[in-house]
């Protein structure tokens, strides 16, 4: 080996020595720079979320932790977003029933006023009292059973017209053992039956009467202790038999 070769070979360590050492700053030197980015993106990210916070979360006061709202966005609702996206029912105020009745022409005072005005009756018949009302019972030859006379025998002769004692409508129309039957009710809570009836032709539930308006005419009298032609008439109040002499004229 000569002396140029033998110097190129006692050069060849420090050449290496050097290459490590500046491979060795340059990995050092990407450690640190590699760090700094991470902590500087760390208090990037931290600064946009205490900004996002200050900005929508509730405020508490350091004094007694009063809740403060956040302050309202100059920014306006999207009511369009509301009105054009979605269907929603819009609930009009209720009006009030006095003012439908007032307001609404269709509306009478009749078909919302009812009368509580007690009628003004007239006799069914003319004719004499053959028995009076009793809530006490007694005993029924004809049916041979015991029963309270919730009503009054007028006597009639068989044919006679009956007339309706005062306006009302008719609630049924039926026979039983007596005859022909027919209830009628009357403003005030009133309600009047006529028994014994020989024809009610003509007269239906739900029709409309007059006082003084015929509802047929006496018929054979049965199934009751007074065997002379009469009309056996009742009368009830709220539900309640009452006397008809206490609401009929008195001659």
């Amino acid at each position: 080996m000569n002396q140029e070769q033998k110097k190129e070979t006692k050069k060849l360590p420090g050449f290496y020595i050097a290459l490590c050492c500046c491979v060795l700053v340059i990995g050092v030197a990407g450690y640190f720079t590699e760090r700094y980015n991470d902590k500087h993106s760390a208090s990037v990210i931290n600064e946009k979320i205490k900004e996002a916070e200050a900005t929508t979360a509730p405020v508490f006061s350091e004094k007694n932790d009063t809740y403060v709202p956040p302050l309202p966005t100059d920014e306006p609702a999207n009511s369009d977003a509301v009105t054009e996206g979605n269907d929603i029912p819009v609930v009009s105020q209720p009006q009030p029933i006095e003012e439908y009745a007032v307001d609404n022409p269709d509306t009478s005072d009749d078909a919302i006023t009812v009368s509580s005005e007690q009628p003004t009756f007239i006799m069914p018949v003319m004719g004499n009292i053959l028995e009076e009302y009793s809530d006490k019972l007694q005993y029924n030859k004809a049916l041979s059973d015991w029963r309270t006379h919730n009503g009054i025998d007028i006597a009639a002769e068989k044919g006679c017209s009956v007339q309706a004692v005062a306006d009302g409508v008719i609630d049924s129309v039926y026979e039983d053992a007596t005859g022909g039957c027919i209830v009628i009710s009357h403003a005030a809570g009133f309600v009047t039956k006529y028994m014994g009836l020989d024809s009610t032709e003509g007269l239906t539930e739900g029709r409309e009467l007059k006082s003084g308006e015929v509802v047929g005419i006496v018929g054979d009298s049965k199934g009751e202790n007074v065997t002379d032609s009469h009309l056996h008439f009742e009368m009830s109040k709220d539900g309640v038999n009452v006397n008809p002499c206490d609401f009929l004229p008195q001659e």
